[in-house]
């Protein structure tokens, strides 16, 4: 059986006490059995459709929140990812719609381990 017969799956690492495991099913880690920090951006694309103003504004709302659990202040942010600080609030107040390139820079400065598009029939 070669190495691309095996599924891909997820490694996560615990904040809490650095085990690297791969992604089980209760969302806890192994060893401490806190659960893992994991937030979920679900956005219906048929309300997006009705409001367009709805994906803007999910997006800020999340980027502020992943940047203040982080203690990051938005010019330590845009510091971290080669922006302006103006730029960061514009984004997090819908007043902008970040590019995919600009959304990755800010997940990776945020310290997020992986993000997730779901397609719902």
């Amino acid at each position: 059986m070669s190495k691309s017969d095996f599924p891909m799956r997820d490694v996560l690492l615990c904040p809490w006490c650095h085990l690297r495991q791969y992604a089980g099913t209760t969302n806890l880690c192994r060893r401490c059995r806190k659960p893992f920090p994991i937030t979920y951006l679900s956005i219906p694309l048929s309300f997006i459709a009705i409001n367009p103003r709805l994906l803007p504004t999910t997006i800020g709302n999340t980027i502020r929140e992943l940047r203040l659990r982080r203690g990051f202040s938005q010019s330590k942010l845009a510091e971290k990812i080669g922006s302006h600080r103006t730029h960061i609030s514009r984004i997090e107040h819908a007043q902008l719609v970040p590019t995919l390139a600009m959304l990755v820079r800010v997940a990776v400065a945020l310290g997020v381990d992986k993000v997730s598009i779901r397609v719902r029939d």
